[in-house]
């Protein structure tokens, strides 16, 4: 009898173990497949709290000197470092900076962009380019075309589309090119 006793404590958690099993390997699964187990965070909104990050991890050959972001106006300021930047360098940052206002947040409204030199020694800063965009106004081809200049002369369809204002001191600084 005590036998049995031993054998019933072995047995009787074996099969109901194998009972479960049973029971587990039955219910269908959904979900074969990967799953993400951490999904990245990206800010949609932009606001005061993310702004800097935000802006840090756009892939910017100019720096930015200046941001601002009110009730949907996002205002920026790159700074021009050195005259050896190339034209191009500008041109695909300021597409960058408009597909990313309008792209990839979901509130910005209106866009204020300008291009900037600051003088080393007065700290004097020099509006070389400027650009007011709305989001309803936003076309994505005429960024990409922006991008892919690399003279100093803008046609004047795509300034047209993109609010573009080249300064005296933009033709002044980059004829030639």
């Amino acid at each position: 009898m005590t036998n049995w006793k031993a054998w019933r404590a072995v047995l009787v958690p074996a099969m109901i173990s194998f009972i479960l099993m049973a029971f587990i390997i039955r219910i269908p699964s959904y979900g074969y497949g990967a799953v993400t187990a951490a999904m990245p965070y990206h800010q949609k909104e932009l606001n005061d709290d993310v702004l800097v990050d935000a802006l840090m991890s756009l892939p910017l050959h100019l720096t930015i000197s200046r941001a601002d972001y009110d009730n949907g106006e996002l205002t920026l300021d790159i700074k021009l470092n050195d005259v050896s930047n190339q034209t191009r360098e500008v041109y695909e940052d300021v597409a960058t900076i408009m597909s990313y206002s309008f792209e990839g947040t979901d509130n910005v409204q209106q866009l204020f962009l300008r291009v900037v030199a600051i003088d080393r020694w007065g700290g004097k800063r020099y509006m070389l380019l400027a650009s007011s965009l709305s989001r309803a106004e936003w076309n994505s081809a005429s960024a990409e075309a922006l991008s892919e200049l690399s003279g100093s002369d803008v046609p004047p369809s795509l300034a047209a589309e993109l609010h573009l204002t080249l300064t005296k001191l933009w033709h002044k600084q980059f004829s030639g090119l």
